[in-house]
């Protein structure tokens, strides 16, 4: 008999023992005698639930999964618990998986198992009741791994296409990033030209980071939610909800703020309160702040007044500079952002890293087209334009201070005006 050092540690965990599988032998008359009675309960209760009663719609279906269920009725009493043993049960998760039989019904038909045979057991081995009870505890604890292994063969199946989609999806974003290029190079002609193809450059590099952004917690998702509905209570199952609504609400932070860059649309002129959009931005971040091992403070607040303008060119703005600023400080650094509404209410903000730096003589051109002190193939000289641009449009300034080896602040004023309560009356 050949076993694997993971199906060794199964039997272990589990307190397998040659008593269990000579018990489970005992049951062989008594399952031979019973089965068609038992899979007929079985076939009855899956006809209650709308869910499964379509999944064995189709007659040919219905027949074959009737006589698989008889089969690993029977199996339960000759069961050789050894390698393809494992390959069969993780078979049969797979084909649940196939099926479209999420983990809550075909758990719950482990259980139906239970309640259907443990009634059979204690009627035929009602002479002995010390014998009936620990058949059945022999019972319940091959069950539990077979619902175990087809529950890890569920899991994998899934992760696997979810890696295969996130492999695709990278590779669409590469090509969308390439196609925004090369409409950055057509547009060079003018500044206006080249901040839109800035602007389409930056959600082509935000598709292709959206693999990662969403791989990491989507996995996370994939492997906890197909156990949720196992058990919900006890510090593990908290624990798994708790991570599962954790990581759900960090993904639609991703998600909204790609959209709102994304979705093209007339030039708003709306009121927006700055702070709150700071800290969307940052939130978006999070993760590349983190792998770039980057501290950021923010110091002081705006208060109750806003800008008038588009939110989401101005989010471009403030992401523009962050990620320049990230960029600056390769090897991780401390970035400051500092809000306040100046003595003539204008809002003004600035952002400090303790990065590279800038030359002297490269300040000047910071805001030409095409400019750019990164490596090759690091910076397109654009973003700093957009920047600009988006400045200008909301009436806007801004300036920048940098002395090199020692960081750059960027600083902006906005005028303002107040943001109306929620007491206001018109």
């Amino acid at each position: 008999m050949s076993r694997s050092p993971d199906l060794e540690q199964r039997i272990k965990f589990l307190g397998l023992t040659s008593a269990d599988f000579d018990r489970l032998a005992g049951l062989e008359p008594i399952l031979n005698e019973h089965s068609d009675r038992l899979v007929d309960a079985f076939y009855r209760h899956l006809l209650s639930f709308p869910q499964t009663r379509e999944l064995i719609r189709d007659p040919v279906v219905r027949k074959r999964l009737m006589s698989k269920q008889r089969e690993y009725l029977l199996s339960l009493a000759a069961a050789t618990v050894d390698d393809d043993y494992l390959a069969n049960r993780r078979r049969i998760g797979e084909t649940h998986e196939r099926i479209g039989l999420e983990p809550r019904w075909y758990l719950g038909a482990y259980a139906l198992y239970l309640s259907i045979l443990i009634p059979a057991v204690h009627e035929s081995i009602a002479h002995d009741p010390l014998l009936a009870s620990a058949t059945i505890g022999s019972l319940q604890k091959l069950l539990f791994m077979d619902a175990q292994i087809a529950m890890e063969s569920y899991i994998d199946r899934q992760q696997q296409q979810l890696n295969d989609l996130t492999k695709e999806l990278a590779r669409e974003g590469r090509q969308l990033a390439e196609e925004f290029e090369n409409q950055r190079v057509a547009l060079r002609s003018t500044e206006d030209r080249a901040r839109v193809a800035e602007e389409l450059a930056s959600v082509g590099t935000l598709v292709a980071g959206l693999a990662h952004e969403i791989g990491t917690p989507m996995g996370v998702i994939q492997g906890h939610a197909a156990l949720l509905e196992s058990a919900v209570t006890g510090d593990d199952a908290k624990w798994r909800l708790r991570t599962i609504r954790e990581q759900i609400s960090r993904i639609s932070k991703i998600i909204k703020t790609l959209l709102n860059m994304a979705r093209p649309g007339n030039i708003k002129r709306v009121p927006v309160p700055i702070d709150p959009l700071i800290e969307t931005t940052l939130a978006f971040l999070r993760e590349k702040l983190a792998r770039n091992r980057v501290e950021v403070h923010t110091v002081g607040t705006t208060g109750n007044r806003s800008v008038l303008g588009d939110p989401e060119r101005l989010q471009q703005l403030f992401l523009n500079l962050l990620l320049n600023a990230v960029d600056a400080m390769p090897n991780g650094g401390k970035l400051v952002i500092q809000l306040r509404t100046t003595s003539d209410r204008n809002i003004e903000i600035k952002l400090s890293d303790s990065g590279a730096g800038i030359d002297e003589r490269d300040l000047p051109r910071i805001f030409e087209p095409f400019f750019t002190t990164k490596e090759a193939g690091s910076g397109n000289g654009l973003g700093l334009v957009v920047a600009n641009g988006i400045v200008t449009d909301h009436g806007g300034e801004i300036s920048v201070t940098s002395e090199r080896g020692r960081g750059t602040e960027f600083r902006i004023l906005f005028p303002t005006q107040r943001t109306p309560s929620a007491n206001s009356q018109g």
